[in-house]
């Protein structure tokens, strides 16, 4: 039977495989760039062993900065489940206060340019999808599509 860290590590590597990296999104919090994926503590199936505490399905995971998932997990490991719609909201406001509209948008823009290269690498979305997102976003640049010169 695998150990329960090496559990822990494969399914956070799931979620890197399902969602991509999380610094290819904006904390769920602030909105500034995510660093790491959390889990958020929801899962009625979630995994406990050995100290180690994970969800088998990736819907479960958000990300988040590093300043908004140490606080979260210390606070889940302090006071439990109950209070963390609460820590979600105080560090939404404290994320609010923290960086402006400005910075939010163009974190946004950022990791939504990051995500539509890397689909578009992968081949989930073909190149004139990934050139049409671009150009509906906004992005200054605009990739060609296949063929183009």
């Amino acid at each position: 039977m695998p150990t329960a860290e090496y559990e822990y590590k494969a399914a956070h590597k799931r979620v890197v495989e399902a969602k991509g990296p999380a610094s290819h999104k904006p904390c769920q919090f602030c909105g500034t760039f995510a660093a790491e994926w959390s889990y958020n503590h929801q899962d009625p199936a979630e995994v406990y062993r050995d100290g180690y505490l994970w969800s088998e399905s990736t819907a479960y995971y958000m990300p988040l900065c590093k300043r908004d998932h140490r606080a979260y997990d210390r606070a889940f490991r302090q006071h439990g489940k109950p209070v963390l719609a609460a820590v979600a909201d105080a560090l939404t406001e404290a994320g609010q206060q923290r960086y402006d509209e400005e910075h939010r948008e163009a974190v946004k823009a950022s990791t939504f340019h990051s995500w539509r290269v890397r689909e578009t690498a992968l081949g989930n979305i073909s190149a004139e999808d990934s050139a049409a997102l671009a150009e509906t976003s906004g992005e200054r640049h605009i990739p060609r599509t296949a063929g183009a010169i």
